[in-house]
């Protein structure tokens, strides 16, 4: 009976440690998980090390020895992390094709090109079907090209480039998009592979393919700009690269000219132009030769080589349409140089010359800032009433009385400005982001409430601010509820604001739920009091479920992925989903950068479904909940992997049919962090500080630039997170001390990130504590900024921001600014979460 007494003791005290010991293991876990979540790296890497020390048989069939690799690599101890690495490929773990990766990169980074393609080629053979095959097919070429072993290089790139075709109708309109930049890629090192091994008409076929079959043929790729420089070089030779330019028909130079000047490559796109000029005399594109040289110097800020040029063009082609531009752009030109009668006398010829261009109020419009330029601010207002008259009943009639107001506001002439201000409001058009120097009805109201402030007539300014809308987007809306913030704190203004918020709050509780949702958020931007605060909160909580407009919220239910057992032996997998294994393994560890496309593939089918409905269209949501909560999850987890331009394009669209003025306390939190995500936070939070730019301004404009595409390229040629125009980055290269620096280096985060700091730097001493005015420069030019600062008269962005011409420029620091509001409200300069 004692005995087995005995044996039922030892059986409870042997089950009750196996649970504490598991119990240990999950706490272990968890500890590691919100060190990697909260990227303590070194944290990670000391709980790791001793979970290792206390609980090795449970340590590798978790694969938390990839984990301890990862985070090493993060800390940039490659020797610690190269041993994990290989500890998990040696005994060939789920996760091997992923160490194997990191191992050929570590091997790479140290000059071992040979240890690079063994790593490669063991990926090949142990994971056909790997979603890095295609990288590791790339890289393994690339070594081999590196290494000068030509022949090998050549093999692989034409048997990708086969495979690539292969699929090239069996894919979806995205993946057709990416296939055809991958097959460019490789096109470009075929290319030189040929070159260097003396394969000169194979060389040249594949780069003269590069140049003539365009994607885009209005925007050459970075590929045709490697095409057009190789077939120089093959055409010039070396010793005349960049000297002279090579014996051409007119139309190649021509072609390679655009391509160049797309590019920004102004130097090797003039050689081209002048070509056609001095060797085909009666070429059709002489003209065009002319004025693309003109625009080049203008381009790189040279106006004064630009005049030359321009006015040739007016001289040797004055019926040629391209004749009016060059006016036009002579005018310009002449501006910039402070020549202002002379720039003032160009505009007038363009009037009277070209009466029926399109563009006509320009030149009216250009006159009137030429001569605010000067402090001829009583000519200039001659100006804008001669344009209104000239133009009347047409939007350069609004323009122009806008002009006109601007000029009111500059010289503190309140009451004009509010006249001006009243009778524009009664305009059906004000032009808007779509023509220069346009404005908007917020804006318009935005300014009628600011002079109405001047003028002391506090009572209509507060009406005036309430009209404006605010939400996570709307800058004026962010701007009038500062201007209403500031009034209530002010002694001699508050007892206007108390007296409006009286009005609004007396009986709130009896009236319809969008009286009760107007009144509040009213109230919420006219006092910062704790407690009358959470009131009105509580009456916007409470009327949102009432009112339909207001439901239109997305939602989704993050679904659960990721095995959640803790392992005690190996497991056998073969008969497992390949991808749904890979998936369950790297999200077990919190690696979603590389366990989210994992999931995705495995996931393919539903996918496609909630794709084939259409991401806005709300039935579709409704009759594929499932489909809709994996797209939300898989944009959550690609959030947590540092791929936010996954969630931005997730999540934005459905935020379209929400109003505008939505209060941004009340947005779900993981929905603000979809739209307001902070991926490469270590590169921030390392390279921002150290330039003394916040790291959330950086966020802010990144956001606008390439909505965090890291690869993306624009129409105008910028490239990368930032959207660098190469003349900037070669500046920023420069005083960074980069001598070998090359284009393409800005897609790779970290160097966009520190080009952008030191840009936004170098801005924020010229302009200090001027977010709104770093923005625009950004985005314009700090010249630019400099002659709008000088109109408005003032360094105050209320009088700033309205003297912005390029429309662009103007949206785009409504947009940064807005989004700088956000991430303010909602994180801290260390990229923490503001508890709210």
């Amino acid at each position: 009976m004692l005995q087995v007494n005995l044996s039922k003791l030892f059986l409870f005290i042997f089950v009750f440690s196996l649970s504490i010991s598991a119990q240990n293991l999950t706490e272990a876990h968890q500890k590691i998980q919100n060190a990697v979540g909260n990227r303590d790296y070194q944290t990670a890497i000391d709980q790791l090390q001793n979970l290792e020390k206390s609980d090795k048989k449970n340590f590798t069939p978790n694969n938390y020895d990839y984990l301890l690799a990862r985070m090493a690599e993060k800390r940039d101890d490659f020797a610690l992390a190269a041993t994990n690495y290989q500890a998990v490929a040696n005994r060939n773990s789920v996760l091997s094709e992923y160490a194997l990766w990191h191992l050929s990169q570590i091997a790479r980074a140290s000059g071992n090109l040979m240890l690079e393609r063994i790593y490669l080629q063991k990926i090949l053979t142990l994971a056909p079907e790997s979603l890095l095959s295609d990288a590791v097919k790339m890289r393994m070429a690339r070594s081999y090209f590196e290494s000068k072993n030509f022949d090998v290089a050549i093999q692989l790139l034409i048997d990708q480039q086969s495979a690539i075709g292969s699929r090239q109708n069996t894919t979806n309109n995205e993946q057709r998009t990416t296939n055809i930049a991958q097959n460019r890629e490789i096109q470009v090192l075929l290319g030189e592979a040929y070159l260097q091994n003396n394969q000169i008409p194979q060389a040249r076929q594949v780069f003269t393919k590069l140049t003539n079959n365009l994607p885009n043929p209005a925007q050459p790729d970075d590929f045709a700009l490697a095409g057009a420089k190789n077939l120089d070089l093959l055409d010039g030779g070396k010793e005349n690269f960049g000297k002279n330019a090579p014996q051409l028909a007119d139309t190649e130079h021509y072609r390679r000219a655009l391509i160049y000047q797309f590019n920004r490559n102004f130097p090797l796109a003039r050689l081209h132009f002048q070509a056609i000029v001095e060797r085909f005399s009666t070429s059709n594109y002489v003209a065009a030769a002319l004025y693309q040289i003109g625009r080049g110097y203008a381009q790189e800020g040279n106006f004064a080589q630009a005049i030359g040029w321009f006015e040739r063009v007016q001289a040797e082609f004055p019926d040629d349409l391209i004749a009016r531009d060059a006016l036009s752009q002579t005018a310009s030109a002449y501006a910039r140089v402070n020549k202002s009668k002379e720039a003032i006398s160009r505009y007038q010829k363009f009037i009277q010359t070209y009466s029926d261009a399109d563009n006509l109020e320009r030149a009216y419009l250009n006159i009137v800032d030429v001569l605010r330029d000067t402090g001829e601010d009583f000519e200039a207002l001659k100006w804008t009433a001669k344009t209104q008259a000239d133009f009347k009943g047409k939007l350069p009639e609004s323009l122009a009385l806008f002009a006109q107001a601007r000029i009111h506001i500059s010289r503190n002439d309140w009451t004009n400005a509010l006249s001006d201000l009243n009778i524009l409001l009664m305009f059906p058009d004000l032009g808007g982001t779509r023509v220069p120097g346009g404005t908007n009805k917020a804006e318009i109201t935005f300014l009628k409430g600011f002079a109405l402030e001047n003028l002391k007539r506090y009572n209509e300014a507060i009406d005036t601010y309430l009209l404006i809308p605010d939400g996570r987007s709307e800058y004026y809306g962010w701007r009038a509820t500062e201007k209403l913030e500031a009034l209530a704190n002010d002694e001699q203004t508050r007892r206007f604001i108390t007296k409006k918020i009286g009005e609004l709050t007396t009986n709130i509780e009896v009236r319809n739920a969008e009286a009760q949702r107007k009144a509040a958020q009213a109230v919420l931007r006219l006092t910062d009091a704790a407690e009358i605060r959470s009131k009105m909160l509580a009456i916007v909580r409470k009327s949102y479920p009432q009112l339909p407009d207001y439901q239109k919220i997305p939602s989704g239910k993050l679904l659960e992925f990721g095995r959640k057992e803790i392992l005690k032996e190996k497991r056998d997998s073969a008969n497992e989903n390949y991808h749904k294994t890979l998936a369950d393994e790297l999200l077990f560890l919190g690696l979603y950068d590389e366990g989210t496309p994992e999931l995705e593939i495995s996931q393919q089918s539903t996918v496609n479904s909630y794709q084939n409905d259409g991401q806005n269209n709300p039935k579709s949501k409704i009759q594929n909940p499932k489909s809709n909560d994996l797209a939300y999850t898989l944009a959550v987890f690609y959030k947590r992997g540092e791929m936010a331009n996954r969630a931005v394009a997730y999540i934005e669209p459905l935020w379209r049919n929400v109003p505008a003025d939505y209060q941004l306390e009340l947005i779900p939190r993981e929905q603000i962090e979809l739209l307001y995500p902070m991926p490469y936070a270590d590169s921030l939070l390392k390279l921002a500080p150290e330039k003394n730019v916040d790291p959330r301004f950086i966020l802010a404009i990144m956001r606008q630039e390439s909505r965090f595409r890291a690869e993306v390229k624009s129409n105008a040629a910028a490239r990368g997170l930032m959207q660098f125009i190469s003349t900037t980055a070669n500046q920023i290269a420069s005083e960074l001390g980069r001598e070998d620096f090359k284009q393409d280096e800005l897609y790779n985060p970290p160097t966009a990130i520190l080009f952008g700091s030191q840009y936004l730097s170098n801005l924020f001493k010229q302009f200090p504590n001027q977010p709104a005015a770093v923005a625009a420069s950004y985005n314009g030019g700090e010249n630019n900024m400099m002659r709008w600062l000088a109109r408005a008269e003032s360094d105050n962005p209320d009088r700033y921001v309205p003297e912005i011409i390029y429309s662009q420029s103007k949206d785009y620091v409504y947009k940064v600014m807005a989004n700088y509001r956000v991430y303010q409200m909602f994180y801290d300069e260390k990229l923490k979460s503001n508890s709210r």
